[in-house]
């Protein structure tokens, strides 16, 4: 039998083959690593150690650094639309005011709890599949939130038009990016910084001018 070698010895601390990591927690070590390093500064070597695994081991299960990437971005992706979808379905029967506070604060919820997932989804550049998953994502998102706008100008005897699409977009735009200031800064309370989002959004809203709406709503007419 020839000599083992140091490469052939499993290093200290590293999992016995009994207690390999599953691959959720090989996506929770690349999760990790993604949002803290970002895709192009991220390693799968950084990954492995993290996840107190191997290289070969990461490559067995997933395939590529860009396979890894995708699927963590898809983990994160489903966990987030999950969490919003319940969210809003809680709120369906509430009055409008109460609807954005739930609607905003489900970001916010969101990544309070899991800001890996949150900062890969947010705050870094996405191309390939990753990019569509996370615009799938945003489409998602935008699109609940078109729906609860047009109920709201429905009961302000408007007849919504194209002009809802774009306001949720700019509304989902806002929050996203608030979730993430605030997430980044490390030092602001998410609660009260939810708070903030939600009345401003609420103030857009309610004090909006209806004529600025028509020229999408009613193109043609003055």
């Amino acid at each position: 039998m020839g000599e083992e070698t140091a490469g052939d010895r499993p290093s200290e601390g590293r999992r016995s083959p009994a207690a390999r990591p599953t691959d959720e927690q090989l996506l929770d070590a690349a999760g990790a690593v993604f949002a803290e390093r970002g895709f192009q500064r991220a390693t799968m070597g950084a990954i492995a150690e993290r996840a107190n695994s191997t290289k070969p081991t990461l490559y067995a299960h997933f395939g590529d650094k860009e396979a890894l990437y995708r699927a963590a971005v898809s983990r994160a992706a489903s966990a987030l639309r999950q969490w919003v979808t319940t969210a809003y379905e809680s709120a369906a029967t509430l009055p409008v005011d109460q609807q954005v506070h739930v609607y905003v604060m489900a970001l916010f919820t969101y990544a309070t709890a899991h800001p890996d997932g949150f900062r890969m989804l947010f705050d870094s550049p996405a191309t390939g599949d990753a990019a569509l998953i996370r615009r799938d994502l945003v489409d998602t998102i935008t699109d609940r939130v078109a729906d609860q706008i047009r109920r709201y100008l429905a009961g302000q005897d408007r007849r919504p038009g194209a002009s809802a699409d774009l306001l949720a977009a700019m509304m989902v735009g806002i929050v996203g990016q608030a979730a993430e200031y605030t997430l980044r800064a490390g030092d602001l309370d998410p609660l009260a910084a939810g708070e903030i989002a939600t009345r401003f959004i609420m103030a857009a809203l309610t004090n909006l001018d209806p004529g600025v709406l028509d020229p999408l709503d009613r193109p043609g007419r003055t």
